[in-house]
């Protein structure tokens, strides 16, 4: 083979690596894309329900004059009934035949006093839905927040489902995380947010079997703490399911479901900078779960692990978030570690240097010419300490490097010492 033929076939090799290239970048670009459209309409849906505020709010101070009148009235009503049914019985003793209002005096002693007690019963539903409506539209008004922990708003609010969980015979089970950071938030907000998830899973199981699962926990990705409330109820109705968190929309009217709920929750969840998610299976069960940010999200160190070994990165993912407050973030290769620099910025980069495509040496070829990059602290592993790419990094500054297989309680507590002494 002649020096024009091996130049040939190179140019085709490195066409064929560039290719393979281009179609992972497009491939991460249609991942960004889809995670920017679910960005977008997450802004979208606050912005709704942030106008659903302002309406429901005056929707409800005009309701709530109207109906406490009535409320204090019917009292009054029940009172003089009392008191005048002495007085239409001697009436009626001496007209038999009198009418009151279109009925004789047998059946308004018979049915008045129901009567006015449906009123008082109706009244006081519509109360209540004003009283939600008012925490809807509180959504950006939540009271003054103080540093909290998450498990101690769920214990409240267990509390104050008891009597709804005794009623409905439903089993819970409690999981509570351990050590979990605090957050920094209302008291009150927090437990009415589970409180009400709660309450829905419970009017969600129709069976004598009814199983809801309690628990939080924190998440090292993104510096979260999380409460993920489980039940096997019936699942939500695909006619609704895209829309469940606005206002009025609930498959539980029979039971006398306003749709409230989870609206306030969502908007209260939002106030405190969180987030809720569902997932939810029609007949089997529906899992909700909120996400509130947590006080070590904006202070726990930052580390991307990037090695194109699955396993190898899983190892290191958890033996790092075993026992330490990290947030870990992770990439198969050397174009999504390049990528999720630019905005995930790491304070340690834990770096395989022999990967395809794009290898360890080119990542840092291009973090030692970017200034915003080019302090960033950087481990090195290798399962070829000798090869001459090692000298390469060497000389780019990055001095830190590990042999496979190494020592994990050694490599921990290197990262550690490197995070610590900055």
């Amino acid at each position: 083979m002649n020096d024009e033929e091996k130049t040939r076939e190179q140019l085709i090799g490195e066409l064929e690596v560039m290719q393979q290239q281009l179609a992972q970048l497009k491939t991460l670009q249609r991942q960004h894309e889809k995670a920017l459209h679910e960005s977008q309409q997450q802004l979208q849906q606050a912005q709704k329900m942030e106008t659903l505020g302002t309406l429901v709010a005056g929707v409800a101070h005009e309701i709530n004059n109207p109906i406490n009148l009535i409320m204090y009235n019917i009292p009054l009503l029940q009172k003089i009934w009392a008191d005048f049914m002495p007085v239409l019985k001697e009436r009626q003793q001496m007209e038999p035949n009198q009418k009151f209002g279109g009925f004789d005096y047998d059946f308004l002693a018979d049915n008045l006093v129901q009567l006015v007690a449906d009123m008082e019963m109706a009244a006081h539903r519509v109360a209540k839905t004003v009283s939600d409506l008012k925490n809807f539209s509180r959504q950006s008004n939540v009271a003054e927040k103080t540093q909290l922990q998450v498990n101690s708003a769920v214990r409240n609010a267990m509390r104050l489902a008891q009597t709804t969980l005794r009623t409905s015979a439903v089993d819970v089970n409690l999981q509570l995380g351990e050590d979990l950071p605090d957050i920094v938030g209302n008291l009150q907000s927090i437990e009415q947010i589970i409180l009400n998830i709660i309450v829905n899973a419970v009017q969600a199981i129709d069976h004598l079997q009814g199983k809801i699962d309690v628990s939080t926990g924190f998440r090292n990705q993104d510096g979260r703490v999380y409460i993920r409330i489980t039940d096997n109820g019936r699942g939500i109705s695909t006619a609704i399911s895209d829309k469940i968190f606005l206002p009025f929309i609930t498959d539980k009217q029979s039971e006398g479901g306003t749709g409230l709920g989870l609206s306030v929750s969502y908007s209260l969840a939002k106030a405190h900078e969180g987030e809720i998610l569902f997932d939810t299976t029609p007949g089997e069960g529906t899992s909700f779960t909120v996400y509130l940010p947590s006080v070590l999200k904006g202070q726990a160190p930052k580390i991307l692990v990037v090695d194109d070994d699955n396993a190898i990165r899983q190892m290191l993912i958890e033996a790092l978030t075993m026992d330490h407050l990290y947030l870990v973030e992770e990439a198969s290769n050397g174009i999504e570690a390049s990528i999720k620099l630019g905005t995930y910025r790491p304070d340690l980069l834990i770096l395989d240097i022999f990967m395809p495509e794009m290898d360890g040496l080119e990542v840092c070829r291009t973090i030692s010419k970017e200034p915003e990059l080019s302090d960033m602290k950087v481990i090195i592993t290798t399962g070829y300490p000798e090869h001459p790419k090692l000298d390469e990094v060497v000389a780019l500054g990055y001095t830190n490097i590990f042999s496979k297989p190494f020592d994990l309680l050694n490599f921990i507590q290197a990262i550690d010492k490197i995070l610590r002494d900055g």
